[in-house]
């Protein structure tokens, strides 16, 4: 992002020459989610808008910090601080045995 302001600080103090240049710039929003809370039975995180994981292990960001177990999205809502709030319950019996994968 650094590099991108100096360009056009660079392009903008140039602007005043002769020579006339455009630029396109091109955006891209990538979905994420940040952990907010955990305890033994719910999970709650902090995602992008409207962005609600169905595999909680499929987010590189929470490898290795949920525990053992399969989560369901039990609620979603606006985060105060902007974003969706999502919080995601244990099911019940699935804590205990079964299979376990590490990541």
């Amino acid at each position: 992002m650094r590099r991108t302001l100096t360009l056009l600080a660079v392009l903008t103090a140039t602007h005043a020459s002769a020579a006339q240049t455009t630029v396109h710039l091109q955006l891209g929003v990538t979905a994420v989610c940040e952990l907010r809370s955990v305890t033994p039975t719910t999970v709650a995180l902090r995602c992008t808008r409207d962005y609600q994981p169905g595999d909680l292990r499929s987010l590189p960001e929470l490898a290795g910090q949920l525990p053992a177990g399969t989560w369901w999205l039990a609620s979603s809502a606006d985060a105060p601080d902007g974003g969706t709030l999502n919080t995601y319950a244990l099911q019940p019996g699935s804590e205990a045995g079964g299979q376990i994968d590490y990541y």
